[in-house]
């Protein structure tokens, strides 16, 4: 029955051709077509060695040590097996990566000095692996024959949460108070002498435009490699409320004045002018801010002194004054 379908199939791929379907040929062909399917189930029989790909995954690594280099993510192995067994790899590539326990491996010092560096012979992890592989095939060669691991201490450190939110407001709104992060510090782990040098996280970039209302929701903080995070996200807590101008008469004080004189400034009085968030508008005093001008500045400004606010509160914005600097005279008491 076999030999009649093959007999068929030959027939039809002639006809398809256009060859004239002559039976000495079609029984020449046949058993050459036999012949070789014969010869490649006797070639499976033997055996070969040749190199096949184990890709390799690695564990438990030691928890007071942070791993700084790049490990293999495969074995290239040379391997000896029946042709069939190999055939059939090739065919599938169906191994499993190698699970390699680190907290067990034979490690041995290589050097020390930012980093403590180790090595372990691959050698060593035949038999584990021909275990896993079922003892299918026979492992000659693996490469790489070595695995370098270079640790650091793991240290921990606990920084603050810095915003990169571009907040824009919608005319006539504002931002009242600071932006607030929850948590707003958060621990980082990793290797010394990365950790030592970060002094603070950074949420992702994020565009909140025309903001008319309170925003409350979950940002993503900007990753840094090789070094973990206790929170990858923190709350946001953006107040936004309207805004009105507000304005306050407040005194000129002259600091840094010898005992034995007297400033007389003219005006005494200059007038700020700022923008309040609604409900914060009756809580802005004259008593609140603190206009000065410095007599140690006499000698470098002539005959005006220039005016700086040391003094204000900190809920209002866009504070500005006027004049900015005054006339004065010196008297002796």
């Amino acid at each position: 029955m076999v030999a009649k379908n093959i007999e068929d199939n030959i027939r039809k791929f002639l006809d398809k051709r256009n060859i004239k379907a002559d039976r000495r040929l079609i029984v020449f062909l046949f058993f050459v077509l036999l012949s070789t399917i014969f010869w490649f189930l006797n070639q499976l029989e033997e055996e070969y060695v040749t190199e096949i790909s184990l890709p390799v995954r690695y564990t438990n690594f030691p928890s007071d040590k942070i791993l700084v280099n790049d490990l293999p993510n495969h074995f290239d192995l040379r391997v000896r097996a029946h042709g069939y067994k190999l055939l059939e790899y090739k065919i599938s590539n169906k191994f499993l990566p190698f699970s390699i326990n680190v907290n067990s491996l034979t490690l041995r010092m290589h050097s020390q000095s930012n980093y403590s560096k180790f090595f372990s012979l691959t050698r060593l992890l035949n038999r584990d692996i021909e275990d896993q592989l079922r003892s299918e095939l026979e492992i000659v060669s693996i490469s790489p024959d070595t695995l370098f691991f270079e640790f650091a201490d793991r240290i921990f450190k606990k920084v603050p949460v810095v915003s990169r939110l571009n907040i824009v407001p919608a005319s006539q709104y504002m931002i009242k108070g600071n932006i607030q992060f929850d948590p707003d510090s958060i621990t980082i782990s990793g290797a010394n002498p990365i950790v030592d040098t970060i002094e603070q996280v950074y949420t992702k970039q994020l565009d909140l435009l025309d903001l008319n209302k309170n925003y409350n929701d979950e940002v993503d903080l900007a990753e840094i490699r090789n070094v973990k995070f206790s929170d990858k996200e923190v709350d946001v807590i953006v107040s936004i409320e309207k805004f009105t101008e507000g304005s306050q008469k407040v005194k000129l004080n002259v600091i840094n004045v010898p005992d034995s004189l007297i400033i007389r400034t003219f005006p005494k009085e200059i007038m700020v002018t700022y923008f309040v968030a609604l409900s914060d508008y009756e809580k802005v005093l004259p008593q609140l801010f603190e206009a000065v001008v410095d007599y140690n500045e006499i000698a470098n400004q002539g005959n005006k002194l220039n005016i700086s606010i040391h003094n204000f509160p900190d809920y209002i914005q866009s504070l500005r004054y006027n004049p900015k600097s005054v006339e004065y005279i010196i008297e002796r008491k």
